[in-house]
């Protein structure tokens, strides 16, 4: 089976405590394989025991029993994050900045790509398939180009993870191929 990157929304933040070895511990209790997780902010990336389409669903609800919140589960094949990677529209940036340049995954494609991030400050954004990539060449910290922004225009829940955490994750999973 091909390896799925599971990507947690807003753990570690707000109370919303998952330690790693406890999300390892609920993906192999499902019986996937080859579990690891990439810093403590929600990154795992297993080889699934069935359809990988199961796997955010079957996290989402072992989570909710284990931790008594839920907690959003968004996955990506390794196929599909291979192809995230190979459309970046901001290259680059990505060589020159990466912890500024950010890729939102939604839920499913966004009912609207017609934002326009002038009014928010000086980042670019690009909309591909159910990614959103933006770069950010202040930082993230500041700008007013939020997740909840970004999630009211496209009309979906999302996660967002900076580019080296990206390249990270994929690296991680192509090692489980």
């Amino acid at each position: 089976m091909s390896p799925v990157i599971a990507l947690l929304r807003a753990v570690n933040v707000g109370g919303r405590t998952v330690k790693a070895a406890q999300l390892r511990a609920v993906a192999e209790g499902l019986g996937h394989t080859q579990v690891t997780t990439y810093v403590n902010s929600g990154n795992l990336v297993l080889v699934p025991s069935g359809p990988a389409s199961a796997v955010g669903p079957g996290l989402a609800g072992a989570l909710v029993e284990e931790l008594g919140f839920d907690v959003p589960v968004i996955t990506r094949s390794l196929a599909q994050w291979d192809a995230i990677v190979d459309r970046l529209p901001f290259a680059d940036e990505a060589s020159a900045d990466p912890s500024h340049l950010v890729l939102y995954c939604w839920d499913g494609p966004p009912g609207s790509t017609d934002f326009d991030p002038t009014p928010y400050g000086k980042e670019s954004v690009a909309f591909a398939g159910h990614e959103t990539y933006a770069y950010f060449p202040d930082g993230i910290g500041r700008s007013k180009l939020t997740l909840p922004v970004l999630e009211k225009a496209t009309g979906r829940t999302g996660t967002a993870r900076n580019w080296n955490t990206v390249l990270a994750l994929q690296r991680l999973a192509r090692e489980r191929a």
